[in-house]
């Protein structure tokens, strides 16, 4: 068989391409092999970015079950389209299909399109704003807070690195995968909790996390952080120095509200040794304590996981096996995984070595928006309208319930978004 007629048995039409979507039996990965520079701009709605540059050791962190169903999109000709193909080969990937006509085909019959990052996890903390109730503070408001004597603790949800760039005056940090075990003592127990983040989808998951773990205190989200801090004319703090390894663990009072939590949420969980490395295996690193790594599992931060999903999973039927030394955390991690519809576990216990190896997970460069963290008003105020703008266009598509509420409790069966909105079709 030539290279020509290699090429058009993997192409499917548009049309086809969301017949698959819509099929939630089969476990799909939609992947856009442009540079991110030039994806973050606009993409298929769905699909993650796998950059062709990195493609050799990044497909298989993103899609370890070598049945899945492949989708591509992005390809800008058809050397890129067989230099793929011999790497999927190789790779002994079973199902890859290449989208006919490309970008221009999707266009043209105007099927989800979009821009940004991380849209998943962006659009996802739009939806749990609507479903939960959250109740804002603003800045102006927490400016006069901070003025007189008060009860609040006001909790910078992003990981310490981030923190220690720049925070709010008067802010502790502690990442939202870590928040139950920071809170759950009795000096914590006592305050009132204001959460923030960059801008929103943190401290959301931070918020909904105090709820989700029946933290009853008084508690508020700072609208749009620190971004909104700056666009209302006040200063940031800079060289942050963070105090979380100071935080004491009772393992025996965690364990306690991790089973209670998990039972609530009826979420699945295992104890299994297993060996199985057609499976997604994370092991949430923590920031109060260092704990010894395992071979073959991803070590990453719980918050950062969930707040940037699409840069580690792509495939919407995969197990994933979240494991922690803080079962709280493990717990928070699969809690909201479920919700956003990956089939995610808890590994209680028992987790072991396995055959895998990972490339070191480095921070992208910010191309959408990309000075909005720097104090710039303008990107700022655009990267906050653009989150606000989530929900709606999803509805416009015809889909108003892409995930399950906030305030479903029994998360046993879940299904991705991706099947959802693309039914419509």
């Amino acid at each position: 068989m030539d290279k020509k007629s290699i090429l058009k048995e993997n192409e499917i039409s548009a049309e086809q391409t969301i017949n698959l979507l819509k099929n939630n039996k089969k476990n799909i990965s939609f992947l856009d092999i442009r540079e991110r520079k030039e994806y973050v701009h606009g993409f298929a709605f769905g699909s993650v970015n796998c950059p062709l540059s990195k493609f050799k050791y990044l497909i298989r962190e993103l899609v370890p079950d070598l049945n899945t169903t492949l989708i591509l999109i992005g390809l800008k000709n058809n050397i890129q389209t067989i230099q793929i193909q011999k790497i999927l080969k190789k790779m002994r990937y079973h199902k890859s299909f290449i989208v006919k006509g490309d970008y221009k085909n999707w266009k043209k019959h105007k099927f989800p399109f979009w821009a940004g990052e991380y849209t998943f996890s962006k659009a996802f903390g739009e939806w749990i704003e609507i479903t939960s109730n959250i109740k804002n503070l603003y800045a102006k408001d927490l400016y006069k807070i901070h003025k007189k004597k008060h009860n609040y603790l006001q909790i910078d949800a992003r990981p310490k690195k981030e923190f220690e760039k720049f925070s709010l005056p008067q802010s502790v940090q502690c990442s939202g995968g870590e928040l139950p075990c920071y809170i759950n003592n009795k000096e914590n127990l006592r305050k009132n909790y204001i959460v923030h983040c960059a801008g929103r989808t943190r401290s959301i998951i931070a918020y909904q996390t105090l709820k989700d773990f029946d933290f009853n205190n008084k508690k508020y989200v700072l609208n749009g952080g620190t971004q909104n801090w700056v666009l209302s004319g006040f200063d940031r703090k800079f060289k942050n120095q963070s105090k979380i390894k100071s935080t004491k663990i009772n393992y025996k009072d965690d364990l306690k509200l991790a089973n209670s939590i998990a039972k609530k949420f009826q979420i699945p969980l295992t104890q299994i040794k297993s060996k199985n490395t057609n499976l997604h295996n994370f092991q949430i690193h923590s920031e109060i304590k260092n704990f010894k790594k395992i071979a073959g599992w991803k070590q990453v931060n719980a918050t950062t996981l969930i707040q940037s999903t699409d840069k580690f999973i792509s495939s919407t039927n995969t197990k994933v096996l979240i494991f922690s030394n803080i079962p709280s955390s493990a717990v928070f991690t699969v809690i909201w995984l479920r919700r956003m519809g990956y089939q995610a576990i808890w590994q209680k216990n028992n987790a072991r070595k396995i055959k895998k190896t990972y490339k070191l997970t480095k921070s992208d460069p910010t191309y959408f928006f990309p000075k909005r963290h720097l104090g710039n008003k303008s990107d700022s105020k655009g990267y906050l309208n653009w989150e606000h703008t989530l929900i709606p266009t999803i509805k416009k598509w015809g889909c108003k319930n892409p995930w399950v509420s906030a305030n479903q409790k029994n998360l046993s069966k879940v299904q991705h978004s991706l099947y959802k909105i693309y039914k419509n079709f």
